[in-house]
């Protein structure tokens, strides 16, 4: 059988490379890899022979290798807390010109949040419908509510991890301040984000580049303040707020941060988005499930030559799903994710006036 679908593959043309492969005899592990040039432009065109793929220090041989093939599952999620009106309008204005861009087999969702999560669209083909919710969102919502964005972040990727396509690259563009009122947890979140087999890329709007001291500029990619352990007080904005770590948290997944300065933003984040090569490997022997690994992607020789420069983004671990040796049914690729389940969203928070309450959970549909 598979003879004979290789010969069909081959009478039509197909190079093998190109074939996007979804079933194997072995749970396959995918790494989404997006490389950059000194512009910090996409580069593309490449093969499966320009990347160097090691998983524990160990070169592994990629055994699927897919282009910008895939359809997407996007997820907006959409700070709306107190003013983000102005910057939600710009990005609605910006959206009617970046949307179209989606293919038909593209699907968009839309959720929204300040002290609290809600989904306004759950998954829709195509740009129409999107840009409908965005609009309905600024007549509905009211921009004058507080914010946590952990919380958010959080009720975005299990949403990704209940309702994306296994067969859909996943992300998430986050619209955000970055200013929460409520403790930070990148590491957690992080992991949510792996579990969900899930990008995010984040649209940053003034006054965080403001704080980080970019002169007020709005050029290039924003870099985000150090990473403090153990930090509890608040990190610019007022003192009521702090940083969520959004640009960190996006570097992790994969993706990166960028300055919310208008149309061209929106439009080269979801282009960078498709702009990924899928890089798929065998689970090695002798993993376990929930056995946290590394993950490292460089170019290979000739191509670093080519593009010294180039800088790869990548998420660099994964959470085995199984063990390897047993587990997987036979022609099913297993999506390698976390085995422990999510923590609760209803956590128990601490408000400003230091009492302690519980907070509702998202209503997903």
């Amino acid at each position: 059988m598979k003879r004979a679908l290789l010969a069909g593959l081959g009478c039509l043309g197909l190079a093998a490379q190109d074939a996007v492969v979804f079933r194997s005899d072995t749970t396959l592990v995918r790494v989404d890899v997006q490389v950059l040039d000194a512009g910090n432009r996409a580069i593309s065109g490449l093969d499966a022979e320009a990347f160097v793929l090691r998983e524990q220090g160990q070169i592994r041989v990629i055994k699927n290798f897919v282009r910008e093939d895939l359809p997407i599952d996007l997820l907006f999620l959409i700070d709306v807390s107190g003013s983000m009106r102005p910057h939600v309008e710009r990005m609605a204005e910006a959206a009617r010109r970046a949307l179209p861009s989606l293919r038909s087999e593209d699907r968009v969702a839309v959720m929204v949040f300040d002290r609290q999560s809600r989904l306004r669209m759950p998954f829709r083909p195509g740009p129409g419908e999107a840009q409908r919710e965005f609009e309905n969102l600024l007549r509905s919502e009211t921009f004058n509510g507080g914010t946590d964005i952990t919380r958010a972040l959080f009720d975005g990727a299990q949403f990704m991890k209940r309702q994306a396509r296994k067969d859909a690259r996943r992300a998430i563009v986050l619209l955000t301040d970055d200013e929460t009122e409520f403790e930070a947890d990148e590491d957690r979140v992080v992991r949510a984000l792996q579990g969900a087999e899930t990008v995010m890329s984040v649209l940053l709007v003034p006054n965080v580049i403001r704080r980080v001291g970019q002169g007020g500029g709005w050029g290039g990619v924003v870099i985000h303040g150090p990473n403090i352990p153990g930090r509890r007080g608040p990190v610019g904005g007022s003192a009521r707020t702090r940083s969520a770590g959004s640009a960190e948290i996006a570097r992790e997944s994969g993706g990166d941060s960028m300055p919310a300065d208008g149309a061209s933003a929106l439009e080269t984040t979801m282009n960078r988005l498709r702009q990924r090569y899928g890089l798929h490997f065998n689970l090695p022997a002798g993993v376990m499930a929930g056995d946290q690994r590394t993950i490292s992607v460089a170019l290979e020789g000739r191509m670093r030559l080519r593009y010294p420069e180039a800088t790869l983004r990548y998420r660099r671990t994964y959470v085995a799903a199984i063990s390897s040796g047993g587990g997987a049914p036979e022609g099913e690729i297993l999506e390698t994710v976390p085995v422990r389940k999510a923590e609760p969203v209803i956590t128990k928070r601490r408000t400003m006036d230091g009492s302690t309450t519980r907070g509702p959970s998202i209503v997903v549909h």
